[in-house]
């Protein structure tokens, strides 16, 4: 009887493992994507509370996502018409996310949001769905409608009166477009 129960907790075993190692599996559990710090607290939801959006949080609101890297200068210089913009959009259906461009680990992007005083949450990884298109220069600034549609990218260091204007250009393409 005990090499039964040997071979029924091995065998048990076995199966837990193939289970977790399973790439196939991953998805199935996937609680979305990871940011850090600066959630949205206007919202009730637990998920952002622990660092976490649902994969599908954001459907149909409008996005910015700010790509920037520590060694980009221009970028420096944005941040804090990015934490003036992110402050203001609190309560509207306009998302503000960063994203660096150099892909660090979430360590590295910690320690790095509170260097360059990030309010806005970052992004760990480009989130699946997305469409990540070819950056050929920094800051680059990603508006996203709310159907995932990339409608512009801005070039260079912005500010909160362009990032406004592109807001306002980006909902008259839409509404062009539903006409």
């Amino acid at each position: 009887m005990k090499v039964t129960n040997r071979v029924k907790c091995f065998f048990l075993m076995g199966c837990i493992f193939l289970i977790a190692c399973n790439p196939l599996s991953i998805d199935t559990f996937d609680r979305g994507t990871e940011l850090i710090g600066g959630t949205d607290s206007t919202t009730a939801d637990k998920s952002l509370e622990s660092g976490y959006a649902p994969k599908d949080h954001w459907s149909g609101q409008w996005r910015i996502i700010n790509i920037w890297a520590e060694w980009c200068k221009p970028c420096w210089q944005e941040i804090p018409e990015f934490n003036q913009f992110f402050s203001l959009q609190k309560n509207k259906d306009i998302k503000l996310l960063g994203f660096n461009f150099d892909e660090l680990e979430k360590a590295e992007l910690l320690l790095l949001k509170e260097k360059m005083s990030i309010q806005f949450p970052i992004l760990t990884q480009w989130p699946k769905g997305w469409v990540m298109p070819d950056i050929k220069g920094l800051p680059a600034t990603i508006i996203l409608s709310p159907d995932d549609e990339i409608i512009e990218i801005l070039w260079g260091p912005q500010s909160l009166v362009s990032l406004n204007q592109a807001m306002d250009n980006a909902s008259k393409v839409i509404a062009r477009g539903n006409k």
